[in-house]
């Protein structure tokens, strides 16, 4: 078997085979939308700087407003490369994603008890957003999640190895 066909059927056989929690997956998936959104807006800032005054609806608009494009094209890196790696099951991903989710609960909690705001749909859905990452936060951390972020990684002599190159002449 030609050496790149091995190599394009292990990427296939290593996609299909791992199995990831739904959780994580719907985790990641969040990251990653959240990283396009983010992304999008940053991308939208630099080609059209004007445009953006007449999205007041959005989420986070004000702060997306505020925020140079460049820090938020990098802040939408940052959360779209945590959703690979969670889909990947990388362990940093994990840690990242719990971290940040941890440090946006602690933000978005003095902003919602020391803002001025009457209770209405918005509070709601901050409230909403804290229990949620808070979940999350807590679900990332849970021993069988950890337990299957551990038990991706295999030991180098489980790995096969691919075949080896030869020339045309059949020498190596």
């Amino acid at each position: 078997m030609p050496f790149k066909l091995y190599c394009f059927l292990s990427l296939l056989n290593n996609l299909f085979v791992m199995q990831r929690p739904l959780g994580v997956t719907a985790i990641g998936s969040l990251c990653f939308l959240s990283g396009v959104y983010f992304c999008s807006f940053g991308v939208m800032r630099l080609i059209a700087p004007g445009g953006f005054a007449v999205l007041t609806v959005v989420p986070y608009a004000y702060g997306l407003r505020v925020a140079s494009p460049y820090l938020t094209l990098a802040i939408g890196i940052l959360w779209a490369l945590i959703g690979w790696g969670l889909f990947r099951l990388r362990d940093w991903a994990r840690f990242s994603a719990s971290l940040l989710l941890a440090v946006g609960m602690a933000w978005a909690l003095p902003m919602l008890v020391l803002s001025k705001v009457h209770f209405g749909w918005r509070t709601l859905a901050v409230c909403l957003e804290i229990v949620l990452r808070a979940v999350a936060a807590c679900y990332l951390m849970a021993p069988s999640i950890i337990e299957a972020f551990a038990s991706k990684r295999v030991a180098p002599s489980a790995v096969p190895h691919a075949p080896a190159v030869t020339d045309r002449f059949g020498g190596k």
